[in-house]
């Protein structure tokens, strides 16, 4: 902008031809007004420089104001608009059209509940100035079809896409979330007090079965753990079968693979359940599940330090629709002395029978600890436990015993043989994961095949036991059993990758069933 002169008009005079008349220009919110100024009859020279000075100071910002006017001519960067699609669960789309002067353009995202950040480079050809006629259209497919990428249906992500100019500034989209669902099927949902169920297909009412399972799960179990019934949103994808639920989760190793069937998977800090809908245990999954999610929420300083034993014990304490199995092969472990000691399960055993017996020992002693020690105390533990990380000094802070003395409480409580004095460490096994023995016609009404050796005072590696007679073995009810999880020896569990082992009790089910089915 360039100020308007203002001529002296030489032919108006005052009474007082010694006192002329001086206009000087002044710049006031974007406008220029001319003012009139009376000099002295006798104006001191001081007054006179200041004066012309003012005059200068002036007439350089008007020439400034001139040349910021040409570099904002400069072509800026402007992010004409973007979006992200959902091609879950292969990977994710990204797009952006772009005008200005454009040296790349990325997308940087993250999922809710995870503390890292990524980002990608979007193609949109040569770094160069577009126009708005030609702009830069810049696209990128992100694969997660990978394990190191994986994300699960129902998370959700923030995301903004950023440009970069021939400058070097940085210039940014506001940030953008949505939840990512599985792009193969068109979703409808339930929602209720903070929990949305994805579903496809006319199974409304099984979806709103889920959705109130979940609510009864927060009710029942917000006050045990010591946290608020309201918390962040919780997504449930549910599918109608095993072949929907395999393809969207986690590839695994091939003995899983081949031996279980995924019936459910919790993401806990992601606030994320995965469920297969079509499973006549669907909402005891439901639950399970979801109390990982919730205790993860109680110990969100130490999740992956809490001992496997106690993490599936709460998880199967807050099942709402429980099965007979874990207490039936608990009560043939101590009968046949096989429970194994609390300070051994920090993760489940290899054997996949043993693993069973400690889901049910898990339930069992999460049980007495909740039931019999009065109100508050596990939520008290659990507090005390996020705060110091130390399992052992929470346990003797708030219940007075450390996990051996709990062990010991416990076994005289259900009729169990007492600890041995000896303190026994079993050796992680060195393969990455157990060969399970599937059931079949043949051996799933036998006992279980595959034992720990006799305690030793040494650190050995497991040995098989000899048979056990079928007689010893734990009958199976004419029911199919709840759930738990499952991981592999020496994994830390969050209540994520995971696996639900379900008995099978039925001849009808026998028949139709070659391996243990799991949720995870």
């Amino acid at each position: 902008m360039r100020a308007r002169k203002h001529a002296h008009d030489s032919t108006k005079q005052t009474s007082n031809p010694t006192r002329p008349i001086r206009r000087i220009t002044f710049r006031t919110m974007n406008r220029f007004k001319t003012t009139a100024v009376s000099a002295p009859t006798k104006m001191p020279r001081l007054i006179t420089r200041i004066a012309v000075a003012v005059t200068a100071i002036v007439a350089f910002g008007l020439a400034s104001g001139s040349d910021s006017t040409a570099i904002a001519q400069t072509p800026s960067v402007e992010i004409l608009n973007h979006s992200a699609v959902s091609k879950l669960p292969d990977g994710i789309e990204f797009s952006a059209n772009v005008v200005g002067d454009v040296e790349e353009v990325t997308a940087r995202f993250s999922i809710i509940g995870r503390r890292a950040t990524q980002y990608d480079y979007l193609e949109f050809g040569e770094p160069a100035i577009y126009s708005t006629a030609a702009p830069a259209n810049g696209n990128l497919f992100y694969r997660t079809d990978t394990l190191a990428r994986y994300l699960p249906p129902g998370v959700t992500m923030e995301y903004r896409i950023e440009v970069l100019d021939s400058s070097g500034t940085l210039h940014e989209s506001e940030p953008t979330q949505m939840v990512l669902t599985d792009s193969r099927f068109e979703w409808d949902t339930v929602s209720d007090g903070g929990v949305t169920v994805y579903f496809h297909g006319p199974v409304t009412t099984r979806a709103t079965s889920l959705l109130n399972a979940s609510l009864e799960t927060i009710d029942n179990m917000a006050p045990v753990l010591g946290i608020e019934p309201e918390g962040a949103p919780i997504t449930v994808t549910m599918y109608n079968n095993i072949a929907e639920m395999t393809d969207a989760t986690a590839d695994r190793s091939g003995a899983i693979s081949r031996e279980l069937i995924t019936e459910g998977q919790a993401f806990s800090p992601e606030n994320t359940v995965l469920v297969q809908g079509g499973s006549n245990r669907a909402t005891g999954t439901m639950s399970h599940e979801l109390t990982h999610v919730l205790l993860s929420r109680a110990v969100s300083g130490a999740r992956s330090s809490v001992p496997v034993w106690l993490n599936e014990g709460l998880a199967e304490y807050g099942n709402i629709d429980p099965g007979v199995s874990y207490d039936t092969y608990l009560e043939w472990g101590i009968d046949t002395n096989r429970i194994l000691p609390l300070t051994s399960l920090g993760t489940f055993p290899g054997d996949p029978d043993l693993v069973i017996v400690s889901y049910g020992l898990g339930r069992s002693v999460a049980r007495f600890m909740v039931e019999d020690f009065g109100p508050g105390k596990m939520a008290a533990l659990l507090a005390e436990f996020n705060s110091s990380r130390r399992f052992d000094e929470s346990m003797i802070k708030v219940y007075g015993v450390d996990r051996r003395g709990m062990d010991e409480l416990w076994r005289e409580f259900v009729g169990a043989l007492p600890l041995s004095d000896e303190v026994v460490i079993i050796a992680p096994t060195s393969a990455p994961m157990p060969t399970f023995i599937p059931y079949t016609l043949d051996n799933l009404g036998a006992a279980p095949t595959s034992t720990p050796g006799p305690q030793a005072k040494a650190t050995p590696e497991p040995t098989d036991a000899p048979e056990v007679e079928a007689s010893d073995a734990p009958e199976h009810e004419d029911e199919s059993g709840g759930g738990g999880c499952f991981a592999a020896p020496g994994a830390p569990i969050e209540g994520g990758m995971a696996f639900l082992i379900v008995a099978v009790g039925s001849a009808a089910a026998i028949r139709t069933v070659r391996g243990k089915i799991t949720h995870l």
